[in-house]
């Protein structure tokens, strides 16, 4: 023990005792972490392992595209090393090499599994009513432009269509799974405003008048036609050298000044009615309708409102502006029928003017034009939203408020194609046949399908077939005409929609202008001008209405 006192520990000094004992506790804690070290890097390259997984091209493709940065992304969540290996063999699928370990291999596979599933394109079919097919496409296609380019999906619009809106129509939707359900979503949005278009329209229909006269006046009126006719073919006949201003007929946007009255006043009242032309060579058939919207093979619900025979009768397009026509018309007899309407008395009036005027005894004002003066000192109209004609006294007819004149005109004029009279003329049989078959001006929807296109030099409109399907199945009214012996079957000489038929100048606009079939329109006749003026449509404000 002595000898160990004395030894080399007892010689160091005290400062050196403490730095020898500092040296040897950092020693061995640099020795346990060395040690820690080599034994966990050994641990991880006996743990290490590799993987393959492979995925169609096109899923591999459908990702990328997606998600271009998810092999960076899998990288971070997992843990693992992904890489894409050299395709050497099979070109249609892509192979991954996963590195890592058990824990980061799988989690790295159910990540790309993940990916590939979520961005996987996919086709998916719906079935939705024909019905609603307008208001998916839309103006010019731009509802379904939009719905593609809000969800990323690509909707496509079966064009193989029954006789019957009742039936299905098929709906392609190509996509991802999440593309898909959101355009899915926006078509069923779709589907149930037009759903309740369709509950307004029947609802404003059952309260609609019926404009068909009564027998014994239709028979008073075709006497007093008869003999008006026979004052015109005799010496009553205005000579075409009468003292009548040659002015060009004004815009339907307005009438002419009214401070000449007084000098107006001095004019006998034929000669107050101003016109370009004698009232006989304006022809009913020659007022131009508004661009009628039919696609080639597409079926519209239509009314027959007016009719003079099969090849020349006038439907209104069943849609949103058939509504905005029974508020139209609404607002203008609240206006028209107060105690300020004498306001709006008209002094001078020229052929093609628009006035406002009153149908027979029902109460309700309607747009009419001009088409001159008769013999007995009636105005004779043409009702442009209708298609028929009245006579009235020009004291009953008042100017127009601008803003009613906003909505386009609704009577479209027809003929029913593929038909000729069995003789050299229609029957009164074939006439009240042709009248009962469409319920005339009765608001019963039918169906109408373009067939061809006619032209006149001021005028153009279409032949179309009509079918009824109130009975559970589709009757071919031209077919129908046939069966009962009051026309034989032949070629329309219009022009047919393919060949020279310009369809992206006349069937596209045909579309915009008159269905609305795809859009919601104010329902305030006073804002129609407001509306009018952005881009001539008043058809862009639908969403105001269902939310």
């Amino acid at each position: 023990m002595a000898a160990v006192k004395d030894g080399p520990w007892k010689s160091l000094s005290s400062g050196k005792k403490v730095a020898l004992a500092a040296g040897l506790s950092v020693g061995a804690t640099m020795g346990y972490l060395v040690y820690r070290h080599i034994r966990s890097s050994s641990v991880q390259c006996q743990s290490k392992e590799e993987s393959r997984i492979s995925v169609p091209l096109d899923v591999y493709r459908s990702i990328a595209r997606y998600q271009s940065t998810f092999l960076d992304i899998v990288n971070q969540k997992s843990g693992a090393q992904i890489n894409v290996l050299p395709n050497t063999e099979e070109q249609s699928l892509v192979n991954f090499l996963i590195q890592g370990s058990p824990e980061q291999i799988l989690v790295a596979q159910c990540a790309l599994e993940k990916l590939a599933t979520d961005c996987e394109v996919i086709t998916d079919v719906i079935d939705v009513p024909q019905m609603a097919f307008g208001r998916i496409i839309g103006r010019g296609g731009e509802t379904l432009k939009f719905i593609n380019r809000v969800s990323g999906a690509r909707v496509n619009c079966s064009k193989d269509r029954g006789r019957s809106l009742e039936e299905k129509g098929k709906i392609t939707i190509t996509g991802t799974r999440k593309e898909i359900q959101s355009a899915k979503e926006m078509i069923m949005e779709k589907v149930i405003e037009n759903e309740t278009v369709r509950k307004r329209i029947s609802q404003a229909s059952a309260l609609r008048q019926k404009r068909k006269l009564p027998e014994t006046e239709q028979l008073n009126k075709a006497q007093g036609l008869e003999n008006e006719l026979l004052k015109l073919n005799g010496k009553d006949l205005p000579s075409p050298m009468t003292e009548l201003k040659q002015e060009a007929p004004v815009p339907v946007h307005g009438f002419t000044d009214n401070s000449d009255t007084a000098e107006n006043s001095l004019k006998s009242e034929e000669e107050e009615i101003l016109s370009p032309v004698s009232p006989l060579e304006i022809s009913k058939f020659e007022i131009p309708s508004p661009d009628l919207s039919f696609q080639p093979d597409e079926h519209l619900e239509v009314y027959v409102s007016a009719s003079e025979n099969p090849q020349h009768f006038w439907i209104q397009i069943l849609g949103v502006r058939s509504l905005q026509l029974d508020k139209l018309t609404a607002e203008m007899s609240r206006f028209y029928n107060s105690d300020t309407s004498q306001e709006h008395r008209v002094d001078t009036i020229i052929v093609g003017d628009i006035v406002a005027a009153p149908y027979r005894d029902h109460g309700t004002w309607n747009r009419a034009r001009v088409l001159g003066l008769l013999g007995s000192g009636l105005v004779d109209l043409y009702y442009v939203d209708f298609g028929d004609n009245g006579e009235l006294p020009r004291e009953h007819l008042l100017s127009m408020r601008s803003d009613f004149l906003s909505l386009p005109f609704q009577a479209i004029e027809c003929s029913l194609a593929g038909v000729r009279p069995a003789g050299e003329v229609w029957t009164e049989a074939a006439l009240d046949d042709f009248e009962r078959m469409t319920y005339c001006a009765e608001w019963k929807a039918l169906l109408a399908k373009l067939y061809s296109y006619s032209h006149s030099e001021i005028s153009s409109w279409p032949s179309v077939k009509l079918y009824d399907n109130s009975q559970g199945k589709a009757l071919d009214l031209g077919k129908e005409l046939i069966r009962l012996g009051h026309a034989v079957s032949c070629e329309d000489e219009g022009i047919g929609l393919r060949g020279d038929w310009d369809e992206s100048r006349s069937l596209q606009k045909m579309l915009d202008d008159m269905t609305g079939a795809t859009s919601e329109l104010s329902m305030s006749c006073i804002s129609l001008s407001e509306v009018a003026s952005i881009s001539g449509s008043v058809d862009d404000t639908v969403d105001e209405e269902f939310n």
